[in-house]
């Protein structure tokens, strides 16, 4: 079931955009929170990232995002600071399970959901880590308008 009217919607958030294959998604996510600590910043999360292109040869382009408690950042080449991070009008998917194989089909949900609904995309597509130690999800996102 796709929900819709979703939105995003965080404070003091840091981001840094990776291009990498798709086999390198754990370490970049080492590098990121890596990375932050180095910043001696506390993460609030959840973290969650923005996919910029469509995946061909494998390779994606996305940028990380992470919510942290504090509101000012030391200066930094690599990491952005936003103080609010916003998107709204989206739709959105749930699930848990193997992630490599189940987001394939969550995309194909999400796109047919537009195509049925006369729908334009207005956004990359986000994923919204969730969860805890018993179980953990992934929420699948993408900002969507009529015209």
């Amino acid at each position: 079931m796709i929900a819709v009217d979703q939105s995003i919607a965080y404070t003091n958030v840091i981001s840094k955009e990776y291009f990498f294959h798709y086999s390198e998604m754990e370490q970049v996510i080492e590098d990121f929170i890596s990375e932050i600590g180095d910043a001696n910043l506390t993460i609030k999360g959840p973290m969650f990232y923005a996919l910029k292109n469509i995946p061909k040869d494998e390779d994606m382009y996305i940028e990380l995002f992470m919510p942290v408690h504090e509101d000012k950042i030391p200066s930094t080449e690599s990491l952005k600071y936003r103080s609010y991070y916003y998107v709204d009008e989206m739709l959105m998917k749930r699930f848990t399970g193997n992630y490599e194989a189940l987001t394939e089909f969550v995309y194909a949900e999400l796109l047919q959901y537009i195509v049925d609904n006369d729908l334009n995309l207005a956004s990359p597509i986000y994923h919204v880590f969730g969860g805890d130690e018993s179980i953990q999800y992934v929420d699948v996102k993408v900002s969507v308008f009529s015209e």
